[in-house]
């Protein structure tokens, strides 16, 4: 509830993602420079099962791509980038999904879960991978994720 009221109550910038961009090589500075004005808030991660970094940094976002979200959370570890996440509200799954397809042609159901047990899809990238979930959920208090993975 808080992330929504926030999206519906204040005003966070827009960013564009650029995920080709993107590189297992950028350090904290290089990703800030990647994503100008976002105003990231950095703190290390806890030892937590199912990490993604030792370090994360997350900024509000109203829009991604021109596309509606929440947040951008870029993951961190010895340093270096690992994964980037933008959570995007559920009413826009399907919007982020097309173009997911028109950028980078026709995900691959692969089979895998996502950390919360849900089925994701993947588009693979010359830097890595995305996945998202397959699935909008029916909770409207719930958001889906599109996860950068480097590789």
């Amino acid at each position: 509830m808080q992330v929504y009221g926030r999206y519906f109550r204040e005003t966070s910038p827009a960013t564009q993602l650029r995920l080709p961009d993107l590189s297992v090589h950028m350090d904290e500075a290089a990703v800030h420079k990647h994503f100008e004005g976002l105003g990231f808030r950095c703190m290390e991660e806890t030892q937590a099962a199912g990490r993604l970094g030792d370090r994360v940094c997350f900024a509000f976002i109203d829009q991604a791509d021109g596309r509606a979200a929440l947040t951008l959370a870029t993951f961190f570890k010895h340093g270096r980038l690992a994964h980037a996440m933008v959570q995007m509200p559920w009413w826009v799954h399907g919007k982020w999904w097309e173009q997911l397809d028109a950028d980078y042609g026709p995900a691959q159901n692969t089979g895998l879960v996502s950390l919360l047990g849900v089925p994701s899809l993947r588009w693979k990238l010359p830097n890595g991978h995305v996945d998202s979930n397959r699935d909008r959920g029916f909770n409207p208090l719930a958001w889906n994720v599109i996860l950068w993975t480097g590789g």
